[in-house]
């Protein structure tokens, strides 16, 4: 979204980092509602729930043209899509560190804490390698949303089919 936002609509690198400010207020959001969502539907209904609301919310993503006004768009995407991982990954914290003795808390947690590093230190080069497969840049972006977008759904799916009920 920084090469859509610089390259494609010619924002500002500070204006293009602000813009992700919506971002931000929504995985607090997500963050903050969490808790309650899993008290009430459980770890594993968050997982796949976030896991939903982001691919979908990135999927809107491919909706954007070559003009400003797909800027609204960009950015209620993006706020749906923060809710969503915050809410994911909360949901993934929880599943990977629950029912687990104390002893092995901070192994758990290191782990599944190395497993999302792992995958945003892959995501965006794999993105990027996507973008640059077409001639256009916004057909490329278009590309790598629809990528982005399946392969978060697909998480979602498998760990809604694979993971026990509680």
């Amino acid at each position: 979204m920084t090469l859509y936002l610089q390259d494609v609509l010619g924002f500002s690198p500070l204006a293009a980092g602000l813009s992700f400010g919506v971002l931000g207020a929504g995985t607090i959001l997500g963050g903050v509602t969490a808790s309650r969502f899993i008290g009430r539907f459980g770890a594993r209904a968050a997982l796949v729930s976030g896991g939903l609301l982001q691919a979908l919310a990135t999927l809107a993503l491919y909706g954007l043209g070559d003009d400003r006004g797909s800027l609204a768009l960009l950015l209620a995407a993006t706020f749906a899509g923060g809710v969503g991982n915050m809410l994911a990954i909360v949901g993934f914290m929880v599943t990977a560190t629950s029912g687990l003795p104390d002893s092995e808390q901070g192994t758990a947690t290191g782990l599944a804490t190395m497993t999302q590093q792992i995958g945003i230190t892959m995501g965006t080069p794999v993105m990027s390698a996507v973008v640059v497969t077409a001639p256009v840049l916004l057909d490329g972006i278009g590309r790598a949303v629809l990528v982005n977008a399946a392969t978060v759904a697909a998480g979602a799916v498998l760990s809604g089919l694979f993971l026990r009920r509680a």
